[in-house]
């Protein structure tokens, strides 16, 4: 079928090497996008806003009022 893994050693090696050579290549490819990050990237954050834009956002909601009344449950 296979001329180059026609026994059980070569069977082996290729086991190894292949799964091996897929994270050498994932691995090359992952540095090469972050090295095109640019520099001046904000890391995220999950702190809040600061003050300031808090309080620019004005009054927050306080109830809401649905559209439509609620059908009854069964």
């Amino acid at each position: 079928m296979i001329p180059f893994a026609d026994n059980f050693m070569a069977g082996a090696v290729l086991s190894l090497v292949l799964p091996v050579g897929l994270l050498i290549a994932i691995a090359v490819w992952y540095m090469i996008a972050v090295r095109r990050v640019p520099g001046d990237t904000p890391e995220s954050s999950s702190a809040l806003p600061p003050a300031e834009i808090v309080a620019a956002a004005g009054d927050s909601v306080d109830h809401i009022t649905p559209a439509d009344p609620q059908p009854p449950l069964a």
